[in-house]
């Protein structure tokens, strides 16, 4: 059976229908269910066994066919074709139209879970830079599927002057076969070794919200059962010696339920991560009972995020992240790659900025000045005095080692991001230093810097430093605390090597 053409509007297969109808179930499941408790227990009599069965019996048959009812509505009022490069998405009892040309998608994303793998289906989102939700999600068979990908990606090899919407443009070619294609596989293991490296700090904070959490609880306590806490208190306090030791323990081993709970929930995104690049796309699948997949051009990444903590530098990984243009259906970072685990970076640097990357020449380099401290322990210290103060008045002096502390850990934090802040001017890429207690460094190309600021500071006048602002399409950095003279040289150079590389991309095409 040949594949479709996609020409004339059309629905999604019946199965997804059945996809559909499971999503309505799940989603109404909540409500429907908090009807039914309200109905059994705020009712004004008694109801006997088999009037409370029927009852029952009436509420699910509703929630079964409100669940059908909508379902298909969503299922038959969706039709979806391709005409002149675009892909035209029609929805609604009013007919309402979406139109998105193939070259402008943003990011291409799938999701298979265990409905989607028993009927063979993928649940596919479109996404571009324009609106604020997902502008059309699919439900196709792989059929489909593929022959969906094959025009998209017909249409993103086409040269510029003909990617206009034109019925020539919207035949059928024959694909071409991609050069330099490969996939890298990464390794289960090397998974939950990055996730264990990077996310204790999470795991503190989620710990910290717990136990403010439950000291907001007893706080909020009636009278009544404090006293009768106090009391109970009061009357074990020979066994109040071993309280200490008894609490760390139970610290100790909520932290490390929390942090294996965050590495399981990695490690079932990021199951058997596969990525595939060639020279003009790069997709990714992950996932251990739902696999999810993204796809996005070469062209659509604007930053190369690689970070490295302490532990990660001690056991030789890295996180990586291939950041694109700001979605307004982008949560959490959701479409961007993030890799966890072995430094994996060169691989998608020698992707991006080519495969001579490292031997691009330093042109011109800045280095960030003490104010970065300052700016960094602008609030904590203030505060930590603050309950030092709070402390000495209470005479509770043996309590003084907690802001002590949490100010030296602050002040360390200031030294090594003052340390890391810098910008680097190559060739062919800038480079950007950041981080506090992990090194981070943003790989960004002179064609993706959309905007540059120098910003004066309420002490420049006296220091003679300044704030450099860079921004893409998709994130934003602010070099703090560089030298006046330095910066407006990077400044300069920086707009001057956009502009000349911007020419020299358009006149390759």
């Amino acid at each position: 059976m040949e594949r479709s053409d996609f020409s004339v509007p059309r629905r999604m297969s019946k199965s997804a229908f059945i996809i559909l109808l499971v999503k309505e179930l799940l989603s109404y499941a909540g409500p429907f269910l908090i009807w039914a408790i309200i109905k059994l227990f705020n009712s004004g009599r008694q109801r006997s066994l088999m009037e409370t069965m029927e009852m029952l019996l009436f509420l699910f048959i509703c929630y079964l066919v409100f669940s059908v009812v909508t379902a298909f509505i969503s299922y038959y009022y969706k039709k979806y074709y391709i005409k002149n490069g675009n892909l035209i998405f029609i929805y609604g009892f009013l007919k309402k139209e979406t139109v998105i040309p193939l070259q402008k998608i943003q990011s291409l994303r799938t999701r298979r879970g265990f409905m989607y793998r028993l009927l063979d289906m993928k649940g596919v989102s479109f996404d571009t830079l324009a609106s604020k939700a997902a502008e059309v999600e699919l439900i196709l068979d792989y059929k489909d599927w593929d022959a969906l990908i094959e025009r998209i990606e017909q249409q993103e090899q086409m040269p510029e002057e003909d990617k206009q919407p034109t019925e020539e443009n919207c035949v059928i070619r024959e694909a071409k076969p991609v050069a330099n294609k490969y996939t890298l596989k990464l390794s289960n293991l090397n998974l939950i070794k990055g996730a264990f490296c990077q996310n204790h700090f999470r795991g503190m904070i989620v710990l910290l919200g717990i136990l403010f959490t439950f000291y907001d609880k007893v706080l909020s306590a009636s009278d009544r059962i404090l006293n009768l806490f106090i009391d109970y208190v009061n009357e074990h306090a020979d066994y109040a010696s071993l309280s200490v030791t008894v609490f760390v323990i139970c610290i100790i081993v909520l932290y490390l339920v929390i942090m294996i709970l965050w590495i399981v929930n990695v490690f079932m995104q990021y199951y058997n991560m596969e990525v595939q690049i060639d020279k003009a796309q790069l997709s990714f699948e992950s996932g251990l009972f739902t696999r999810f997949s993204s796809r996005f051009s070469y062209d659509k990444v604007c930053t190369v995020y690689v970070k490295q903590n302490i532990i990660e530098k001690c056991l030789g990984c890295c996180t990586i992240m291939l950041k694109q243009a700001f979605n307004a259906t982008q949560k959490d970072n959701e479409s961007d790659v993030k890799i966890y685990g072995s430094n994996t970076s060169e691989h998608f640097l020698n992707w991006w900025l080519g495969k001579d990357y490292v031997s691009s020449q330093s042109i011109i380099s800045a280095k960030s000045g003490k104010g970065v401290i300052g700016y960094t322990v602008r609030f904590d210290i203030p505060v930590s005095l603050i309950v030092c103060i709070v402390l000495c008045y209470y005479e509770l002096y043996s309590w003084l080692a907690v802001p002590v502390v949490y100010m030296l850990i602050s002040l360390v934090k200031g030294i090594l991001a003052a340390c890391r802040s810098s910008i680097i001017l190559k060739e062919d890429y800038l480079e950007i230093n950041n981080g506090k207690l992990a090194d981070i460094r943003n790989y960004i190309k002179y064609t993706n810097v959309e905007f540059v600021s120098l910003k004066q500071t309420p002490f420049t006048p006296f220091f003679h430093r300044v704030n450099l602002i860079i921004s893409t399409n998709g994130t934003s950095f602010k070099v703090r605390s560089l030298k006046e003279a330095e910066a407006r040289d990077v400044y300069e150079l920086l707009i001057s090597n956009s502009v000349e590389q911007e020419k020299s991309n358009r006149n390759l095409k």
